[in-house]
């Protein structure tokens, strides 16, 4: 084949009334490789193109017997629009009005009588790469679309999580002044406030290697341990050793956080301080530094258990003063010229002994910078231990003699169950968040039942009924590919494919809760049961937003069934 003919079989609808013509012309592009049908009047390529013939191009004589070239356009104009199939029209009307109105009627090119077959393969050639080529775009324009789509609905659903679980776990407590400045949608620095049970306040400041979305994976695991072992009482050295376990089996060798941990505890009022990594931290007061609290020990997530160093530096809470702690951010930001806010500036802003601190910090920032969007997460916040324990204490004490908030709504069950092609366009979780409405659940709980349905709809979909495997997305095209196959098998649905949801409402004041379960027909996607203390997640990135939103995650084997408990309270 020289280089005039196609790489690949390409189809050729030949249009002339002339049957020598038409039989040359398709004897012609056949030696070139090209696949031809051929018409031999205006009626009978009506009737070829509407029988759903597909052609990649169209080789069309004006003069047709029964009609013209331009009338047969103006018919198949819809067609060959949505078809993207171009036209060569071929006559003897060399009139440039004539030749215009052809180009406005949706001619790609033109060949004038006699016709030189060596021009028409050139031309016929140039014209289906061309096309084969917008094609192409066209394709990956729309594959590209969807992978947008799919990436922004994933990045959504990251960030509510992320949020939430921030939120779920780091309590609003007078005294306690937080101010961060993300870099991107996702922090890669944190500070959390809760209270122990005891009363006592933990506060911790933690700045994961990078910034935006990579860096808060980082730190979630931190903030579900500080969260769990602070709820339970546990001391300071326990709760960072646990961290720094966590981080060194579960995040890959290139990947740790500095972090700051301080206990202002109630009944010894004193300050207990581990840092690992961070800026030093200051008691000031009347614009002097009082106390640093200097960073001892390697960040969170790079020593072994064995050599981790978990001790802290304490000492009795001042009478007057705040504690103010940062992240590096803070430090190395640089203005235009490239020099850095650095920790002189800090302890310039110190000494003048502002009313707010943090505030001043944040403004002189913004004036040395002159930029509002910062290169790196930057966090600065503040401390005032009196404040602190104070609140601390009247929040243990009104929470001795707090009830239980309950939904008002009684038992209740409902499921829903949908087969074949309805699997595909039925949006089954916003048809549950539309019933927990008519019932009035709160809106924060309708939202956690929306974002576990749908983890679990589109886990039995793609895993489950298609059997799809999301490690096709990691090759190369492995997105294209993906939604392809996801594409073609959602057409290949029966009605003995089958998807069903069910939620049960067990109602008993603060012990109220509700179960949620997702079956699918499918036979179940790879599930072995692991030890808890040995995995974060069941099986894969949904099922680990399930159990992180959700009390209690059960996969029933053969993985077919899932099977949640979500407690409101």
């Amino acid at each position: 084949m020289n280089e005039l003919q196609a790489t690949e079989a390409h189809s050729i609808l030949v249009i002339d009334d002339d049957q020598f013509l038409n039989e040359l012309f398709c004897q012609f592009l056949h030696s070139k490789g090209f696949i031809t049908d051929s018409a031999h009047s205006f009626c009978q390529a009506i009737d070829l193109l509407r029988s759903d013939l597909c052609v990649d191009l169209i080789l069309l004589d004006y003069q047709l017997g029964d009609g013209t070239g331009l009338e047969l356009l103006t018919q198949l104009s819809d067609y060959l629009q949505e078809r993207q199939t171009p036209v060569i029209m071929i006559s003897g009307n060399e009139d440039p009005v004539f030749l215009e109105q052809c180009f406005a009627s949706g001619v790609a090119d033109y060949i004038i009588k006699p016709v030189n077959l060596s021009l028409l393969a050139l031309k016929v050639s140039s014209l289906i790469k061309s096309v084969s080529l917008q094609r192409l775009i066209s394709l990956q324009n729309r594959e590209l679309e969807r992978f947008k789509q799919e990436a922004e609905r994933e990045e959504s659903i990251a960030k509510f999580t992320y949020e939430y679980l921030l939120r779920q776990n780091s309590q609003s407590i007078d005294g306690v002044s937080i101010w961060l400045k993300p870099s991107t949608s996702f922090s890669g620095d944190i500070a959390l406030a809760k209270m122990s049970p005891g009363g006592d306040l933990y506060f911790l400041l933690a700045d994961a290697t990078g910034h935006g979305l990579s860096a808060a994976i980082t730190v979630m695991p931190v903030v579900s341990i500080f969260n769990s072992m602070v709820s339970k009482g546990f001391h300071i050295q326990p709760i960072v050793t646990e961290i720094n376990k966590k981080l060194i089996r579960d995040t890959p060798q290139d990947r740790f956080v500095a972090a700051v941990v301080i206990q202002l505890h109630q009944e010894q009022q004193e300050i207990e301080v581990w840092n690992g990594g961070m800026p030093t931290v200051y008691w000031v007061n009347d614009g002097k530094i009082i106390h640093a609290f200097k960073s001892e020990h390697m960040a969170l997530g790079i020593l072994e258990e064995d050599i981790f160093d978990a001790n802290v530096v304490s000492c009795e809470i001042k009478k007057n003063g705040r504690i103010l702690a940062y992240s590096d951010g803070l430090i190395e930001e640089a203005n235009t010229e490239g020099e850095p806010f650095s920790l002189a500036r800090i302890v310039d802003v110190i000494e003048s002994d502002p009313d707010d601190l943090q505030q001043a910090l944040a403004h002189a920032l913004a004036t040395h910078t002159g930029k509002e969007k910062y290169r790196d997460d930057v966090s600065i916040c503040t401390l005032d231990p009196h404040l602190v324990l104070a609140s601390c204490l009247q929040q243990l004490r009104d929470s001795l003699g707090q009830g239980f908030v309950q939904e008002d709504v009684g038992d209740f069950s409902w499921n829903v169950k949908i087969s074949g092609k309805k699997i595909a366009s039925c949006e089954i979780p916003p048809l549950c968040n539309k019933f927990l409405q008519y019932l009035q659940i709160s809106q924060h709980l309708c939202q956690i039942v929306f974002l576990v349905v749908s983890e679990m709809i589109s886990n039995a979909i793609d895993h489950g009924i298609l059997k799809l495997e999301s490690s096709l997305k990691e090759k190369a095209d492995g997105f294209t590919y993906y939604f392809r196959e996801r594409e073609r098998r959602l057409e290949q649905l029966t009605n003995d494919d089958t998807i069903e949801l069910r939620l049960v409402w067990e109602a008993n004041g603060a012990q109220s809760k509700l179960h949620v379960s997702v079956q699918d027909s499918g036979a179940g996607y790879c599930y072995q049961e692991r030890n808890t203390q040995e995995s974060d997640g069941l099986s894969g990135r949904g099922l680990q937003l399930i159990r992180n939103l959700a009390q209690q995650v059960e996969v029933v084997a053969p993985g077919n069934l899932i099977r949640a408990v979500i407690r409101p309270f």
